[in-house]
């Protein structure tokens, strides 16, 4: 989560733990009687405005406090006193770590785009380099098999520059991405590239009806370097077009200008490189052994890395076909490690941003349809809605009632989540399915040498690729169908792997649950199987038994009983100690003392159980009764309604919302709270938050121990000096003098 801005004046930021880039607000300004002075009262030169590290937080007052805005906007109020705070409802004190979607788009996802299509446009333009740009048609031949007709050596010049301007933006922006090169120099040089390349080859493009016409009677055709330049100018002029809009973020002060990216995003942009220079090399050398035209040879191959497999094309001399199955493995592989990387990074990055705001969406909008000061809430599911009432007669079950209600949110905005994921995958996949048959069809039927596909026929051909299933039936002809397969190929293949990650996770989520379900209630289905045999309609008692006490065998809390941390503490009862330890010779101590004593051997012991959970997918979820126990252990108690708010209630006077662990009294948080660990995904997951804040408690009393131990060391050195002077009646000198 990210901090607000504390009571002094500073800028309130902004870092999400999935975002490339810290959002924030604009440093206000500063007024004379603000500005800092120095002794003699001339002004301090003013600090220079910076965005604050990740999981750091502005101080008020006390570490981890943080101020309250709203969420409806990022203009926040800057400061709050504790009067105001207390005057403002459950929607105000929502902490701002949700920005919008657009901002994480404009932020994190137009760079990424850019760093993996910008080597696909410069693919392109080589493509267009490659050959001329027109070509004679033998009506009795396909329309890739014709003569070409050779174009002014100036056409080629201009191609070059737009070629070597694009490399040299794709090299910054590489180099940004990698946090080589600084923004400020980066940035700019991308943004005119990729502007100045498109510019030239869009220009180009407009203008080969004059400059290069066709003879229409000669059957002159342009050939499939003109297509190719088409759609490198047009990726050029877009990719320009995103990246100026993240700089105008970024010179407003809404994002940072460092891209703070992950391994698997830094490396898609390089890992795009290397494939695409695979292709184009491996089209070289085909074209070369076997004759066949150099653009023809690379559409080959990527029907050959991608599994497609038409067989319009395919090796006949025995060199081509012994270096066959070398390229075609390590193009295989190559495939795989970049579609593996993009299915990562849309995990890590589109994903968790899209959880967290449906978290926090599902979080407001459960606030919003109940009566919270009452400590009603209305929680709508798939399957209705259920009301959940979190008032309680003593303090534990009341805070046991919020974890539980936010457990609920979470599991709604769960399956939204899988929802929204599935959709997105299938929408993608039915655009270029459709749209992609209507490139295809009208490809086909418009050209010289076409097949005449119908739109069914282009449809079933989309599929049919779209699956790498690849009959051969169809194939692409013309020489504007081929450049637009090899475009569409580069694009479907990875959302065809979406689509299936997606459903497989969908798939799988409802077998887990059901097998998990059967294993928990397998006595019970045995009784039924059993009563099924036996009269008075045992099996129907039975059934009804099971559907209306679906937990009666076990609980979550029992059931977690058998792992975790539940060996290191009596978990159960909330006590530090572990439930076999002996505290008989230390009778006459109070619990708490032998806690306070245990509680280092306790804490790391219990990130000993913890680190085994860091790896489980999915991330591991604990029970009330570990989350109470931990809470005890790093110095919050449930128990006491000491630093516990009710959401939809004013804050008392004085107090502010903070996350746990709190720093002193004024200080309250609740599970429904964002400040909850429940909403704590800067930490990527509650073993994560829980290793954190053991770490941070373990550093703060190792501290306060080592400072105990040195003051007694020190005070048994100073008496010995005392005792030392009386003895020879001389003056004693202070502690630690040498």
């Amino acid at each position: 989560m990210a901090g607000g801005g504390g009571s002094g004046g500073g800028a309130r930021y902004l870092e999400l733990p999935f975002l490339g880039a810290a959002i924030g607000k604009k440093k206000r300004r500063t007024s004379a009687s603000e500005q800092p002075h120095d002794a003699q009262g001339n002004a301090l030169p003013k600090k220079k405005r910076s965005f604050k590290p990740r999981g750091q937080y502005k101080k008020n007052g006390a570490k981890g406090s943080r101020s309250n805005g709203h969420t409806s906007n990022l203009d926040l109020e800057l400061t709050k006193t504790a009067a105001d705070v207390a005057q403002m409802s459950e929607e105000d004190i929502i902490m701002d770590y949700n920005a919008p979607i657009h901002m994480w788009v404009v932020a994190t996802l137009f760079p990424l785009i850019a760093g993996t299509f910008g080597p696909i446009a410069s693919m392109f333009n080589v493509c267009a380099i490659a050959t001329d740009w027109r070509i004679v048609v033998n009506p009795e031949s396909l329309e890739a098999g014709g003569r070409y007709i050779k174009d002014p050596p100036w056409v080629n010049a201009v191609n070059v520059v737009s070629l070597a301007i694009a490399l040299v933006a794709n090299l910054f922006l590489l180099g940004q991405m990698t946090s080589r090169i600084r923004y400020n120099i980066s940035g700019p040089i991308t943004i005119i590239g990729f502007f100045v390349s498109g510019f030239v080859d869009v220009v180009l493009v407009a203008v080969a009806s004059h400059v290069l016409p066709l003879d229409i009677s000669k059957q002159e055709v342009y050939s499939q370097a003109f297509y190719y330049a088409c759609f490198s100018g047009g990726i050029y002029v877009v990719l320009a077009i995103m990246l100026s809009m993240t700089a105008w973020g970024i010179w407003f002060g809404h994002y940072s200008e460092e891209f703070k990216l992950s391994l698997s995003q830094r490396s898609l942009m390089l890992q795009t490189m290397l494939f695409l220079t695979y292709v184009l090399a491996a089209g070289a050398v085909y074209s070369d052994i076997e004759g066949w035209d150099y653009l023809d040879s690379t559409y080959w191959v990527v029907v050959t890395v991608f599994t497609i497999g038409f067989g319009d094309y395919a090796p006949s001399t025995h060199l081509g076909r012994s270096l066959f199955f070398p390229f075609a493995t390590g193009g295989i592989i190559f495939v795989g490690v970049i579609i593996a990387n993009i299915r990562t990074v849309i995990l890590e990055s589109a994903s968790v941003k899209v959880s967290t705001r449906l978290v926090e969406k599902a979080r407001t909008k459960v606030l919003q349809n109940g009566e919270p000061a009452k400590g009603i809430f209305k929680v709508h599911t798939l399957l209705g809605t259920r009301t959940h009432d979190i008032n309680a007669d003593y303090e534990l079950a009341r805070r046991r009632k919020e974890f539980n209600l936010m457990r609920a949110i979470q599991r709604q905005a769960h399956v939204q989540n899988r929802l929204i994921s599935l959709g997105f995958a299938m929408t993608a996949f039915l655009i270029l399915w459709f749209i992609g048959g209507v490139v295809f069809w009208q490809a086909e039927i418009l050209s010289v040498g076409g097949e005449q596909w119908t739109y069914f026929d282009s449809i079933y051909f989309t599929f049919v690729a779209q699956l790498t299933i690849g009959y051969g039936d169809f194939a692409p002809q013309t020489n504007s169908a081929k450049p637009a397969f090899v475009f569409w190929a580069l694009i479907s293949l990875p959302t065809l792997t979406v689509l299936i990650g997606s459903v497989g996770d969908a798939v799988s989520s409802v077998v887990n649950w059901y097998t998990t379900w059967v294993g928990e209630h397998a006595t019970a289905l045995y009784d039924i199987f059993v009563a099924l045999y036996q009269p008075h309609n045992r099996a129907r008692d039975k059934i009804r038994d099971l559907i209306k006490n679906p937990n009666k065998n076990k609980d979550e809390d029992d059931r977690a009983a058998d792992h975790g941390i539940h060996d290191v503490g009596d978990v159960e009862n909330a006590c530090v100690l572990p439930p076999d330890f002996d505290a008989q010779p230390f009778s006459s101590w109070q619990i708490d003392t032998l806690e306070h004593k245990y509680r280092p051997y306790i804490a790391i012991k219990a990130m000993q159980k913890i680190v085994d959970s860091l790896d489980d997918d999915p991330p591991k979820k604990y029970t009330y009764k570990e989350w109470t126990w931990l809470l005890k252990l790093i110095g919050e108690d449930e128990t006491t309604e000491e630093g516990h708010r009710h959401v939809g209630r004013p804050l008392p006077e004085g107090m502010e919302v903070a996350e746990p662990v709190r720093e002193n009294a004024r200080q309250m948080w609740s599970w429904l709270g964002q400040e909850s660990p429940l909403m704590s995904l800067a930490h990527g997951s509650e073993a994560k938050w829980m290793i954190r804040k053991l770490m941070e408690m373990l550093e703060r009393d190792l501290k306060e121990r080592a400072d105990v131990r040195t003051e007694m060391e020190l005070g048994y050195e100073a008496r010995e000096k005392v005792d030392d002077a009386i003895e020879k009646d001389e003056p004693p000198s202070e502690p630690g003098d040498n």
